[in-house]
């Protein structure tokens, strides 16, 4: 039997498995802490105005992990602004979002 590519490729497809939710305001915000993936979307605009989180643990200057066991939102995508909303519910969930990203 052979296997065309679409198939191939589709047993390859990552799925995440979302154990942190939280709605702050309209965005749904999830995160999976094993894949150190998330994403918010709009309940509105939905993927309009919504997009991706990566997470990932604190270095120090010397590029050592830190003691801080937190997972640090390291980047994001979708939106050329991290909505307030979106940032506020990483903090409530107990995630560290740097003022960078503020």
């Amino acid at each position: 039997m052979i296997m065309n590519l679409h198939q191939k490729n589709w047993r390859n497809v990552m799925s995440y498995n979302f154990n942190k939710k939280i709605q702050v305001g309209q965005f749904e915000i999830q995160v999976d802490e094993l894949a150190r993936y998330g994403s918010f979307e709009h309940d509105q605009y939905g993927e309009e105005l919504g997009g991706g989180l990566w997470f990932g643990f604190a270095h120090d200057e010397n590029g050592d992990l830190t003691s801080d066991a937190r997972l640090h939102l390291e980047d994001y995508d979708g939106v050329y602004e991290l909505p307030q909303h979106v940032w506020e519910g990483l903090e409530k969930l107990g995630y560290v979002v740097e003022d960078g990203f503020k």
